[in-house]
């Protein structure tokens, strides 16, 4: 990548990355992914997708962000119904759907290191929960930024 295209494509991963980075923060102190953060994070993550990846693979990962999002709503409105009490928020649920955005594979395996990780945290601190987007996005950003070869291989073959 080369040129003006080149530069928007670095631009807006340094904007993608300042505002994962806002917004682990804001719920690590809150607990809380707000919406107009997550709005944001989602033009920013359509925008850097559709600059990446041809229109197919750009559509299957469009994809796969509505099949996450769906498959953990679901999961969340059934556990809530038979627990009684709040499981995996849909805050975590919307970071999940966003990152889905730009690598289905690296959000998926993020999201499993990120929930093993807090369970072996709230184990050993005997804590009922923490937050996870302090933990999902560095994983999302480790497995994005150390291992891209493996993860554009896994995601290469999303294409319709």
């Amino acid at each position: 990548m080369e040129g003006v295209r080149g530069i928007a494509v670095l631009a807006l991963v340094g904007v993608f990355a300042a505002s994962m980075i806002a917004a682990a923060a804001i719920d690590a102190r809150s607990r809380r992914f707000p919406n107009i953060l997550a709005a944001f994070m989602t033009l920013v993550a359509v925008g850097l997708s559709w600059s990446l990846f041809p229109a197919p693979a750009f559509f299957a990962r469009v994809c796969c962000s509505i099949a996450f999002l769906c498959v953990l709503v679901g999961f969340e409105l059934v556990w809530r119904r038979v627990s009684g009490r709040s499981g995996l928020g849909m805050g975590d649920v919307k970071a999940l759907a966003i990152l889905a955005l730009i690598s289905p594979a690296a959000a998926f395996a993020a999201f499993c290191i990120s929930m093993l990780l807090l369970s072996i945290i709230c184990l050993m601190r005997r804590l009922e929960s923490l937050p996870l987007l302090p933990l999902l996005l560095p994983a999302f950003a480790f497995l994005v930024a150390i291992c891209p070869s493996v993860w554009s291989r896994l995601d290469g073959g999303m294409g319709f």
